[in-house]
């Protein structure tokens, strides 16, 4: 199974190629203290929990991560530039899928406002996976040696 970090990293990958005029990085803080540096702006990714469904056969469940990207956009030249971003992101999420996970889905798009020349969005998305349980294996007997005599 992909561990989260895993699940993430593709997801970064993908986003980088998606929208390569912005600066792509996860980013787990308030996008209001993000220290945006790049001209067009930045995609910034956060993993905002998982939900679980029941145990199925003592062995795994399954997981729902819910991720969001917030996409900062300069207004310096703003214009339909700003759907283009939008509509990379979103394409390049809507139906990958992730390291052993099924196909993502959009979940909300929100204009979260304008605020020093900066309009931001955020962008919300889940795929599932499994959460497998930990198995304590039992020592398992090594087979030594091999002949073709009949033991008693």
């Amino acid at each position: 199974m992909a561990s989260t970090s895993q699940i993430v990293g593709a997801l970064l990958a993908r986003l980088r190629g998606a929208a390569p005029q912005l600066t792509v990085e996860y980013y787990a803080g308030a996008e209001d203290d993000y220290p945006l540096a790049h001209p067009r702006g930045a995609a910034l990714l956060c993993l905002r929990g998982s939900q679980f469904g029941p145990l199925r056969d003592g062995y795994g469940q399954v997981r729902t991560l819910q991720l969001a990207i917030t996409v900062l956009l300069n207004q310096r030249d703003a214009g339909l530039g700003d759907c283009d971003a939008l509509d990379a992101i979103r394409r390049a999420c809507l139906g990958f899928a992730l390291p052993d996970c099924q196909p993502a889905w959009l979940l909300s798009e929100t204009f979260l406002g304008y605020r020093d020349g900066v309009a931001r969005y955020a962008i919300a998305l889940a795929t599932d996976t499994l959460q497998v349980t930990e198995a304590d294996l039992e020592p398992v007997i090594m087979l030594n040696a091999v002949s073709y005599e009949e033991q008693p």
